[in-house]
């Protein structure tokens, strides 16, 4: 056995350990500092926002030509070492929507119609809307169009596909 090999490897451990160590707390300091910037952004640009019991999630309504109340909701990751914000709304829950070819047609082409957002369907089979990005790329301006396109795209989706719901 080497012993000169042996120093490096554990040496080489003895590093990484001690980078990851400080890297964590780092990583820590990014989420609490991504729900700060978008805590910011929703005040710069005058949201009347709710909190939720969970501090990187908030909720601001909008009322549409088409939905009455539209609840549009933002979340910022909490995973270390992401910065991904989500912004959506829940258009219909799974109960009122129809499983036909049409129906699938209609949201397909709204899909492909609309810009910068998502026309799906989530894990518990609710139609929604959505858009995402990295709170690192954010500004008020951007914050703005993402938060409006989403409340304006989801009032749309919902009066093409209210006359199907059940």
């Amino acid at each position: 056995m080497d012993f000169r090999r042996v120093m490096r490897g554990t040496l080489g451990v003895a590093l990484l350990t001690a980078v990851f160590s400080l890297a964590l707390p780092a990583r820590a300091q990014s989420v609490d500092a991504n729900i700060a910037k978008v805590v910011r952004l929703m005040k710069a640009d005058a949201y009347n926002y709710v909190a939720s019991s969970s501090p990187s999630v908030w909720s601001i309504h909008f009322t549409g030509k088409n939905l009455t109340d539209i609840k549009v909701i933002l979340a910022v990751a909490t995973d270390q070492g992401s910065d991904l914000m989500v912004v959506f709304v829940t258009v219909a829950e799974k109960k009122r929507l129809p499983v036909t070819t049409d129906f699938m047609r209609k949201l397909l082409n709204e899909n492909h119609t609309l810009d910068r957002v998502k026309v799906g369907y989530d894990a518990d089979g609710d139609l929604f809307v959505r858009a995402d990005s990295n709170v690192r790329v954010l500004d008020e301006a951007e914050f703005k169009d993402m938060v409006d396109q989403v409340e304006k795209s989801a009032d749309e989706v919902y009066g093409i596909v209210q006359p199907s719901l059940q």
